[in-house]
């Protein structure tokens, strides 16, 4: 079944499900169909990204974040993804997405994915730093995103330690793209 199917389904099922909190972990249930299989014969790795998407949306519109994000003029963006593979599904085994909000600073909000198989073991952990943007506007901040969804003013649990560690790294990478940039531009005009 194509992941657009997937995703109508969720949103359909969804319309009669109550709001979630903030940090609630929310679960979808699905299938491995053929067309999630590589060579190998089990789910591709770039597919557990796509099933984390699902969870995601999941959460996106059970918080109330995509209705006020999309009222306001902005989207969802990842910025940064980090996996890991435990276990292999296979053809037509069961699976379960479960998503929670981790936490977030000023900018990114980081959302935890678990795919688990259907005896509730971890297949795949995908966490996501992401944030809702616009072009015009830039990046909307997650504690304010949080506080229009009803939830209140809100403040961000400390991350895990090593989430913390990779969000410090990812900042060191985006500076150093940054002065990369520059220094490119910089040769350019020399040129």
């Amino acid at each position: 079944m194509n992941l657009l199917l997937r995703l109508l389904w969720i949103l359909f099922r969804r319309r009669k499900q109550p709001r979630c909190g903030a940090f609630d972990t929310l679960r979808v249930r699905s299938r491995v169909f053929p067309n999630d299989l590589d060579l190998n014969m089990h789910v591709n790795n770039g597919r557990y990204l796509s099933f984390a998407d699902l969870g995601r949306v999941d959460w996106f519109f059970r918080s109330g974040a995509w209705d006020v994000a999309r009222k306001k003029g902005f989207i969802p963006v990842i910025g940064d993804v980090n996996a890991r593979y435990i276990r292999q599904l296979k053809a037509f085994d069961r699976f379960y997405i479960e998503s929670r909000l981790l936490g977030w600073d000023e900018k990114w909000a980081f959302l935890e994915h678990k795919v688990l198989d259907k005896e509730n073991r971890v297949a795949a952990l995908i966490v996501i730093r992401g944030m809702f943007w616009s072009k015009k506007k830039g990046g909307l901040s997650p504690e304010d995103l949080i506080a229009e969804t009803g939830h209140g003013h809100l403040q961000s649990p400390a991350l895990p330690e090593w989430v913390e560690a990779w969000r410090k790294t990812l900042d060191a990478l985006s500076a150093q793209a940054r002065k990369d940039r520059e220094i490119q531009r910089e040769l350019s005009r020399d040129a």
